[in-house]
């Protein structure tokens, strides 16, 4: 039995070893070892296992991160979704429209992964891209995920409050029933600098023909363009957003 269960142990430490390159980037061992809870030589040998296998480089100052492999395998999973073969061009299309950088994310467990996106201005300096995920109570796609999808908004909630990521995080239970009821009434989520400071995002809804949530659309940039913009910039999210829903099959 022990023998069995080695494997699947390897793997489950593989993922969360890569799962936070992809969340935190470059890490040394030591940052590691310490994030996972396990002891440097073993992730010396996992770090070995997965670099062999192209799925982890080191970059030029020695620390782990994820490889470009993971494009081309994030290129290979997107093609297998179905329901998102015409997102590329419409989030181009609002890319090019509004020159923020756009994402398409959809849920996964407590979080809002992102699966793909178009990358516009303050590029370098925004939290999210694609593999990596954002909790529920922080970010457009994240709170837009909370406000529309089926599970009960409370037993999220259970857990608060929860870990701010900057002064400006949503972080309590009445906070973010608030924010809820105001994304529910105006049809998208605002993030103001609650993840990164200095950026803003907005997120919308993408939804399945029978009203199902699938995921969410939204678009970030620096906050004062997005506070400037917002009537303008919400208005084509939206329609963007309605546009990929109609898409999906």
């Amino acid at each position: 039995m022990a023998s069995e269960g080695r494997p699947m142990g390897i793997l489950q430490r593989s993922s969360r070893l890569i799962r936070l390159l992809a969340e935190r980037g470059p890490l040394s061992t030591a940052e590691v070892a310490e994030e996972l809870g396990m002891p440097r030589p073993s992730v010396y040998r996992l770090a070995d296992a997965l670099t062999q296998a192209r799925l982890v480089e080191s970059s030029p100052d020695g620390k782990l991160r994820a490889s470009l492999r993971w494009l081309k395998l994030s290129d290979a999973a997107r093609s297998g979704m179905r329901e998102w073969s015409h997102a590329r061009s419409l989030l181009d299309g609002l890319a090019s429209r509004t020159g923020q950088t756009i994402y398409l994310s959809v849920p996964q467990a407590d979080r809002a992964i992102c699966i793909d996106w178009s990358p516009g201005r303050a590029l370098s300096v925004l939290a999210l891209k694609p593999g990596r995920t954002l909790p529920l109570y922080a970010g457009a796609a994240g709170r837009v995920t909370l406000a529309h999808r089926p599970e009960p908004l409370e037993d999220y909630l259970r857990a608060a409050p929860f870990p701010p990521l900057t002064e400006h995080t949503l972080s309590t239970a009445r906070e973010l029933r608030a924010d809820v009821e105001a994304i529910t009434r105006r049809g998208y989520s605002v993030s103001d600098e609650d993840v990164t400071l200095g950026i803003g995002a907005l997120g919308a809804p993408i939804t399945s023909r029978d009203g199902s949530f699938l995921g969410a659309l939204s678009l970030a940039g620096l906050a004062e363009d997005l506070r400037v913009g917002r009537a303008e910039l919400s208005a084509d999210l939206l329609t963007y957003a309605d546009e990929l829903s109609a898409a999906t099959e």
